[in-house]
């Protein structure tokens, strides 16, 4: 029984990181077709559009992550969330392949500094944080949708215990955002 629901467990966060890889590859696509300046597409996730003072990077970056997490929270109040949660990744793997491939159309070989250094690191975290918001999505409109359709309940988790744990990707949003602004400070020159 535990190797069904691990084998379940893998395939729903394959089918998530398909979901993030698909938007990179779309974004990195359309990044060569179209030049990326509007903050919807790209995320902030290009340093040189993030902004120009300590300030606004810090603003930008909490921005773009606090309301995807709050999106998600909402969501997956829906028991129909989970084609949503896939489409929110989608787009946050779009504005990274966007920002990545912008980065490397403008500055050639010469990008791969910025990329590894400005991009990379903070899309990691923020993939992880984008990730845990959208298996919570997953898992708490499934169990509301199991509600909807059957007599018994078949929460995984309490209310309480999903708005905690996204408070505490909020906070880890934050942590970021710090993170962005000072990588961005300390790299200036690579902008």
């Amino acid at each position: 029984m535990k190797n069904k629901i691990h084998s379940g467990q893998n395939k729903g966060f394959l089918l998530l990181c398909g979901a993030i890889t698909l938007g990179i590859l779309i974004g990195a696509v359309y990044a060569t077709v179209e030049p990326v300046r509007n903050p919807f597409l790209h995320q902030y996730f290009l340093p040189e559009c993030s902004g120009g003072t300590i300030y606004e990077v810090f603003r930008n970056t909490f921005l773009s992550l606090g309301i995807f997490t709050v999106v998600s929270f909402f969501i997956g109040l829906s028991a129909f969330g989970q084609p949503a949660g896939l489409l929110m990744l989608i787009y946050r793997g779009f504005g990274i392949g966007t920002a990545v491939s912008s980065v490397y159309l403008s500055k050639g070989i010469h990008g791969i500094s910025t990329v590894f250094v400005l991009i990379l690191p903070e899309c990691i975290a923020i993939i992880i944080i984008s990730l845990l918001a959208v298996r919570e999505i997953m898992r708490f409109s499934k169990s509301i949708f199991m509600f909807m359709i059957s007599d018994n309940s078949h929460t995984e988790k309490s209310f309480r215990m999903y708005c905690l744990e996204f408070f505490v990707l909020v906070i880890f949003s934050f942590v970021i955002a710090v993170f962005a602004t000072v990588m961005n400070y300390i790299f200036s020159g690579l902008r």
